[in-house]
């Protein structure tokens, strides 16, 4: 006995083909309504550049107008000129170092305070009127920010170091917990540069008690290397005392069942090994890497802000292309000159119309 199959009941296929319909019409209108967009902005780009194409002269003779004029003035004018200088901060002073540049910026840019400007970097007042402004930033480096998050994680517990993910760390961070810096100065004079710069330095380091702090430091290492250099010399006398004695003792006829031998501390005097001055050496040798670590330290701080890369001789041209009036005025006078044909062709049509 054959068993029949179940035929599809014939107003679902009516529901399913409706529905594939509606999918087809929707897609269809959604395509339509794309290219209508781009269409429409074909149609605006063709209509202004006929219209551009119509009044050609006009928009030539802006263009060639601003041009020159632009070009006369730029000649006229004071170019803008600016220099980096990059810094080390120590003593945790960056904080410091930024309201001190701020300070500097407020009087050059926002208060046009010559005369205090000029006290302040030991300068005349025609020279302190070049300086338009004082800037500085964190010189980031993404290395840097990776080893400064693994040392942070090294002191958080398993249960922090999930908490505490890069991103998080990364975005946490301001520009007061880097070291190196960059100060940018804007002058309308490209030779200041040099001249401002030891005044400036000492100008943004400037705290009581940053530079007291800076100098217990310095004579805190300076002390340091001098108990190092001591050790080193005792060191040097002792290995000397000893090869004096080895030497001694290799001239003497061996006497058997007799010698002296000499053992350091903790030496068993079980056997005839005389002291071994390889241990002297190793000792000499960390001492003297001791010092070296300090001397660096000395040097790098030394001072409350140090400086990596000084100002240049002269500055360079920071203007933008918008900054030169020879760019900037012909795409002004263009953009002038197509709102006035824009709206006079508006008056035609609104005076056409309220005559229907």
């Amino acid at each position: 006995m054959s068993k029949e199959l179940p035929q599809p009941n014939q107003s679902e296929e009516v529901d399913l083909g409706q529905l594939f319909k509606l999918i087809g019409n929707a897609f269809d209108r959604f395509f339509k309504f794309i290219a209508s967009i781009f269409i429409g902005i074909y149609n605006v780009f063709l209509l202004l550049l006929i219209h551009i194409y119509r009044r050609l002269v006009w928009y030539a003779t802006a263009v060639i107008l601003g041009v020159v004029i632009g070009f006369i003035i730029d000649m006229n004018s004071n170019k803008l000129y600016g220099a980096n200088m990059f810094i080390e901060t120590n003593f945790n002073s960056a904080r410091q170092v930024y309201e001190n540049v701020k300070d500097f910026h407020q009087l050059a840019n926002i208060d046009k305070d010559t005369l205090g400007l000029a006290k302040k970097l030991g300068i005349s007042t025609d020279e302190a009127a070049h300086l338009k402004g004082f800037y500085i930033e964190a010189d980031l480096d993404e290395n840097n920010i990776a080893e400064m998050y693994s040392d942070f994680c090294k002191r958080l517990d398993s249960i922090s170091r999930l908490e505490m993910t890069y991103e998080r760390y990364k975005n946490s961070l301001t520009a007061y917990n880097f070291r190196v810096h960059r100060i940018g100065v804007a002058s309308t004079n490209k030779s200041i540069y040099k001249k401002i710069e030891q005044a400036f330095i000492e100008g943004i380091s400037g705290n009581a008690y940053l530079n007291e702090l800076a100098k217990v430091n310095n004579e805190i290492l300076v002390r340091k290397d001098s108990v190092l250099q001591n050790q080193i010399q005792k060191t040097d006398s002792l290995v000397k005392e000893y090869l004096q004695i080895r030497i001694n003792e290799s001239k003497k006829e061996p006497i058997p069942g007799s010698g002296t031998n000499l053992y350091m501390g903790d030496a068993e005097s079980g056997g005839s090994l005389m002291v071994d001055e390889s241990k002297l050496l190793e000792r000499r040798l960390g001492l003297e890497n001791g010092r070296r670590v300090l001397d660096s330290a000395i040097v790098r701080q030394k001072n409350v802000v140090n400086v990596l890369a000084n100002f240049p001789q002269s500055g360079y041209d920071i203007r933008e292309w918008y900054d030169k009036k020879k760019f900037l005025l012909p795409l002004i006078l263009f953009v002038m000159t197509l709102l006035v044909f824009s709206f006079m062709g508006l008056g035609k049509y609104l005076g056409k119309q309220s005559k229907l």
